[in-house]
């Protein structure tokens, strides 16, 4: 009881409200972050999960097992089927080549199906959502195959045998991400019609879908006893393999979100850190008379410990709830900015969260108040007696433990909790010496400077011990604000340069020898941006050095186990770039064969090498070459990529077929139908409903990441202003005997701007060392990106960082220069 009546006095005086409130504050920050990332995460998920109409799709040239429907329904899965394939469709004398797709009930299972009464609709009032698929005997066709075919609502078309009537326009729809639904105008029909058209017969190209969605760890649980059960065939897909580029968006996202809930937890910690610093200083005196009065250094730590457990727990909730409060608030600006709805968060956020109270306290709270037990009992008569607290070292230790655990926790990313950590390390290990010889520096340079210089140096050189921890504090926090500004930046400029403006949004693919010439020349004559025409057959990898392929390799390799597109060119494309091996003007093959370049990620994945042979078939014929080069290439370009690139002449005799892509302005969309008239075999894969999927998703990260980044900005400026507050009772009895002296008003408040602003200053260029190191570190180990300097922050960094601490210090010292000297004295006594 005593412990509770202890705390129940230090909150009522004062004391322990500092310390209440930087624990608060910590978890207030960390839960704000955390819990609004994990809503964030989860929902930029399922959105870009309607790029499949689910969360998970087994595709294959099979159907799925029956078993599986039974399993997932034991699951609590949601699922249901689609066919995929190309035929030709009739209606009167005209044809078309149309991409036709047969759902299930309950398709899309992710996102929805958009429907008209118009063709080509954009105004939000002619579309509607379908609240199902087509009814058995009718389909919805895509706007352009009705003047194919010059069709109008009502009228029926003919699949194969069968006769389905045309009832509404299909607008948008999930599972654009797949090329293959693009290839031809689209018709949606019902799958219960499908055996009816007697289309799909043994030896059809028929893609087959098996749709599942529902919890996350569910359809993961499931995921797993699914893959072991799929047969060469057959792969499972998310939207990360679906589409590479958006995958690695996404993910890259995650991390950042990530790193903004670590660099949260971190500047708790130091806020935490500097409020227990204080609050021990000010027991001493307390601790000092109870020891004279006979308590134990045993009791002394348990009745500091309660409180600061009881404190924790009080402190922890409270914080929670302003946490859920804050990123509630986050969450409906989100929606009334952008339209997005947030799902709700799960457990483990409110969980580590909380968690996150209880380790700062107990990691960078305790070893501050570690000494108060060895107070001696003189202290209360001898003021100028020093106590002795944990060594320097060890606190460190404990700091740096906690931030590993707390990075571990939240990010459960050792690669992201190893950079920090290293960085950190680093930054600590030299600005020490650089703040002393700064220190120094404006020491020699104050010499001849007015009263104001003077006196603002003299107090940084008196308390140079403050000082140094107090610059290490400043430097740290603007260090990780500067990282993830920065970060933030360069995300959103690398996203925005995936996917400009001018991408090309149209592939034209089976374009015959014959007409490529003519095609050639209509899109020059649109002046239409394209890329080269390139010659283009399918063959299959069968042998590597002899060695057919394994059961093993072709099922785990997605680039084995189907035909690939394979080219030959003497040009190098801008994005590709040879990484190991040499180029057709300077190769020279080993073994008399034809050569070949092969991407790099696959060749490292398949531990392919320049010498090593590769057997290829095509169409029955086995071609061997040569591996020449190895490159890497750009999957996000949105230009004709492939696996393999031949020497030119290598294909000739394979009859090959041409493709290229080409940007087509939305306004000129009726350019495809004019095409497909002239040259109906040429297919059309229309990636411009791809990217504009993309494009919003992408948009939606990167709002989430700037609203995480503000309030990631707003934990770290009240950090800095708690640290800055938390200095500011060693200056007031100062302040008061200066006052008392006669000193004035403007000098006083001169000297403490001063003050703060060479700490800021300082602070400033040891935390732009200090976020280049961190920088290189998350961009090669954690982001993936390209590591390069950022020299605007070398000159912005330490000037912003001097005019913010400046004025959060004379802002905290104004009270103290304004009030009375004999008040200012009384109080600091």
């Amino acid at each position: 009881m005593l412990a509770f009546r202890l705390l129940w006095r230090n909150w009522r005086s004062g004391e322990v409200k500092l310390l209440a409130a930087a624990l608060l504050l910590a978890v207030a920050v960390v839960s704000g972050i955390a819990i609004f990332t994990d809503r964030l995460q989860h929902t930029l998920m399922q959105e870009s999960n309607a790029l499949l109409g689910a969360d998970k799709v087994v595709r294959g040239s099979h159907p799925h097992d029956s078993d599986w429907d039974a399993a997932a329904e034991q699951a609590g899965l949601s699922h249901t089927t689609a066919t995929h394939f190309s035929s030709m469709v009739y209606a009167g004398e005209h044809m078309h080549l149309a991409s036709v797709k047969a759902v299930g009930e309950g398709y899309p299972l992710r996102g929805q199906l958009e429907i008209s009464t118009v063709p080509f609709a954009v105004n939000p009032g002619q579309i509607e959502v379908a609240d199902g698929i087509p009814a058995p005997g009718e389909a919805w066709a895509d706007s352009r195959l009705l003047p194919l075919l010059d069709l109008q609502l009502g009228d029926t078309v003919a699949v194969g045998e069968y006769e389905l009537r045309i009832t509404r326009v299909l607008i948008r729809e999930p599972d654009s991400g797949n090329p293959f639904s693009f290839m031809g105008a689209r018709l949606l029909m019902n799958e219960v019609d499908l055996p009816r058209t007697q289309v799909v017969q043994p030896g059809s190209r028929v893609q087959y879908q098996w749709l599942i969605a529902g919890d996350t760890a569910a359809v993961e649980d499931f995921s797993a006893w699914l893959e072991p059960r799929l047969n060469a065939h057959q792969q499972l897909v998310d939207v990360s393999a679906n589409q590479r580029g958006l995958g690695r968006t996404l993910d890259t996202g995650r991390r950042f979100l990530l790193l903004a809930a670590v660099i949260g937890v971190l500047l708790a910690g130091v806020a935490l850190a500097l409020a227990a610093r204080q609050f021990a200083n000010r027991h001493v005196d307390q601790v000092a008379l109870l020891k004279s009065l006979g308590t134990s250094s045993g009791r002394i730590r348990r009745l500091y410990f309660t409180q600061l457990f009881t404190l924790a727990l009080v402190a922890s909730g409270a914080g929670l709830l302003v946490g859920e409060v804050l990123q509630r608030f986050v969450a409906a600006g989100l929606l009334q900015a952008y339209q997005i709805r947030l799902g709700e968060a799960t457990l483990y956020p409110y969980a580590i969260s909380f968690a996150s109270g209880l380790i700062c306290l107990l990691f960078f709270a305790l070893p501050a108040l570690w000494f108060l037990p060895y107070v001696p009992p003189m202290k209360i008569l001898r003021r100028e007696l020093a106590v002795s607290g944990l060594q320097l070292w060890l606190q460190v230790a404990l700091a740096f433990f906690a931030v590993l655990l707390l990075v571990l926790l939240f990010s459960q990313d050792l690669a992201l909790a190893l950079s920090v950590i290293g960085a950190l390390t680093g930054v600590f290990a030299i600005t020490g010496l650089l703040a002393f010889l700064l220190l120094r520096l404006s020491r020699r340079l104050a010499g001849g400077a007015g009263s104001v210089w003077r006196l603002a140096v003299a107090n940084l050189q008196r308390r140079r011990e403050q000082t140094l921890v107090q610059i290490v504090v400043f430097a740290t926090a603007i260090m990780l604000l500067l990282t993830l500004t920065i970060i933030r930046t360069s995300l959103l400029d690398d996203w925005q340069a995936q996917l400009p403006e001018d991408a090309p949004n149209h592939f034209l693919v089976n374009i015959p020898a014959h007409e490529v010439d003519d095609i050639q020349q209509l899109i020059d004559d649109r002046h239409y941006q394209h890329q080269p025409l390139y010659p283009m057959v399918r063959g299959r990898l069968t042998h590597i050095n002899g060695v057919e392929l394994s059961e093993t390799k072709v099922a785990r390799e997605g680039v084995f186990n189907r035909e690939a597109n394979l080219t030959w060119t003497d040009t190098l494309a801008d994005d590709n770039k040879v990484v190991a091996g040499q180029w057709w003007p300077q190769w020279q093959s080993r073994h008399g064969l034809v050569g070949v370049s092969v991407e790099a990620e696959m060749a490292e994945q398949a531990g392919f090498k320049p010498g090593d042979r590769l057997t290829f078939s095509l169409g029955g014929l086995e071609l061997e070459a040569e591996i020449a080069s190895v490159r890497t290439l750009d999957w996000r370009s949105m230009r004709p990529n492939f696996f393999f690139i031949f020497e030119p002449g290598a294909l000739d005799e394979f009859s090959p077929t041409y493709i290229t892509s080409l940007h087509l302005p939305a306004a000129d969309k009726a350019f495809i139908n004019e095409l497909l008239r002239s040259y109906p075999t040429v297919l059309v894969i229309e990636l411009d409903r791809v990217i504009g999927q993309i494009r919003t998703i992408v948009n939606q990260v990167s709002d989430g990441v700037q609203l995480v980044l503000w309030l990631t900005l707003a934990g770290g400026c009240l950090v800095l202003l708690a640290a800055v507050t938390s200095s500011i009772e060693a200056r007031k009895q100062e302040v008061g005997l200066l006052r008392a002296l006669g000193s004035p008003r403007r000098l006083m408040l001169g000297s403490v701007w001063l003050e703060f602003s060479v700490l800021g200053l300082l602070a400033g260029i040891i935390a732009v060392l200090g976020a280049e190191v961190l920088l290189a570190s998350l961009q090669h180990w954690v982001l993936e990106t390209p590591i390069k300097p950022h020299v605007l922050i070398w000159f912005a960094g330490p000037l912003l960082s001097a005019a913010l601490i400046g004025g959060l210090g004379a802002l905290s010292c104004r009270s103290a220069v304004n009030t009375p000297p004999a008040v200012v004295l009384r109080e600091a006594a």
